[in-house]
């Protein structure tokens, strides 16, 4: 991509006034994130965020995996411990796909949760879904896949223009307080036995022998059921990168409930924090005759589990971690179908992390 800093597409990618003036967002994030460097960092960094969130909200993994730290002066979070071994080498390997961010060739990284370690089909997935732009600015036009005239959240990501680092902090800021929210207040618990991990795909422009440390090559990514649910969470637009942030979950009642609630969560802590709630893109927003969100959702609070059960989990995240292999990620219209729908023909995946609650 890209290196110059001399990009036209907003001015306050020169402006020394573009910068969050916040000490805590400084310890962890760049204070500006216009230029090519800095956006990816801010991605990688974001990845870190929000993954922590995730699997300690979610009871994928205990307490002592985390540490207490914060994104801004006014907003903190637990975050994967550097000082916990297991969680610092699942920290290096979100770390680690920073290179792949700053050559473009990330297309998407997702933590997939499922029943047994060798199941393809997933009941969970967290999925990070990236666009590059060139030279900083938004695609010269909207396209959109086959013959829906609604936008996806991806496609209206290609749109969204950079609007400063501030705005940028909101994002992250409301994208982690809409983790928060689902995993508490919408998803139904986990099963007390599942198997989880994280798996890459890349893009086209990925050379074929292209790897990220701490990831196998594997035939598969991921498929899902067919009545399964999917909710954004958030989006992300730094100067060069995007990324919208969503959830699709077997444990998730209805889709248009989940994201009206996460929309009015949103908002309110907006106006707390003196925010901007940054208009997330759900994917279910434009559709006029979806049902009342009246349905009431339980606290997905998990059960204690002993820690033997979750240090394995831990453990085993280490090593099966996978990435899509050339002749997957070559044909990515028929990957991006397989992550929608049941029966794609797609060998087992080798994964061996197993976490059972007792």
């Amino acid at each position: 991509m890209p290196a110059s800093l001399g990009a036209d597409y907003n001015e306050s990618v020169n402006d020394s006034n573009d910068s969050v003036d916040d000490q805590k967002w400084g310890k962890l994030f760049p204070k500006c994130v216009a230029d090519p460097k800095n956006s990816a960092i801010f991605m990688t960094r974001a990845m870190y965020v929000a993954f922590s969130l995730i699997l300690h909200r979610r009871g994928i993994l205990s307490q002592e995996h985390f540490s207490k730290n914060y994104i801004t002066e006014k907003v903190k979070c637990m975050a994967l411990s550097f000082v916990h071994e297991n969680a610092r080498h699942i920290a290096e390997q979100i770390k680690n796909c920073g290179e792949a961010i700053r050559l473009g060739y990330l297309k998407e990284i997702s933590l997939v949760i499922a029943d047994n370690v060798d199941d393809v089909e997933a009941i969970e997935v967290y999925a990070f879904k990236f666009h590059y732009f060139k030279d900083g600015r938004v695609s010269a036009e909207l396209t959109t896949k086959g013959d829906s005239e609604t936008p996806t959240p991806v496609e209206k990501l290609t749109q969204l223009e950079y609007m400063g680092s501030g705005s940028v902090r909101d994002q992250l800021v409301m994208l982690a307080r809409s983790i928060i929210y689902l995993c508490q207040k919408i998803l139904d618990p986990l099963p007390s036995v599942y198997a989880a991990n994280f798996r890459l795909h890349f893009t086209d422009d990925a050379p074929d022998d292209f790897k990220v440390a701490g990831f196998d090559s594997s035939s598969t990514f991921y498929t899902l059921p067919e009545d399964t649910q999917s909710a954004s969470i958030g989006q992300l637009r730094p100067g060069y990168h995007g990324a919208v942030i969503d959830c699709a979950s077997t444990l998730m009642n209805d889709a248009y409930q989940a994201e009206s609630k996460l929309k009015r969560h949103i908002d309110k802590i907006a106006d707390i924090l003196g925010y901007h709630a940054n208009n997330t893109f759900y994917s279910t927003m434009d559709t006029s005759d979806q049902p009342d969100p009246t349905q009431t959702t339980s606290d997905a609070v998990p059960s204690e589990s002993p820690n033997n059960t979750m240090e394995a989990l831990a453990n085993r995240m280490e090593s099966t971690n996978v990435a899509t292999p050339e002749k997957l990620k070559k044909e990515s219209p028929k990957a991006e179908k397989k992550t929608t729908r049941r029966g794609a023909a797609i060998k087992t995946s080798p994964y061996k992390k197993t976490r059972t609650r007792k």
